[in-house]
């Protein structure tokens, strides 16, 4: 997920979103991050996600990330 994140950054130079938020999934299994881009520090979330385990927070998230 860090690679891609990093790859994306050099990609894609959109100044006005100083901030990736990326998502790595098995399709059952969820894994988040996050890029600020002005600094390059990259957040991991520890948490794994799980379906139909953790659907709701799941969701949440999605729904977070697609209003920022």
């Amino acid at each position: 997920l860090v690679a891609e994140m990093i790859a994306l950054d050099q990609w894609e130079k959109t100044p006005n979103q100083p901030i990736l938020l990326g998502a790595i999934t098995t399709g059952s299994i969820w894994q988040f991050a996050r890029l600020e881009r002005q600094t390059q520090q990259i957040t991991q979330g520890l948490e794994s996600y799980r379906v139909p385990e953790d659907l709701e927070q799941l969701m949440r998230i999605l729904v977070a990330a697609l209003t920022v």
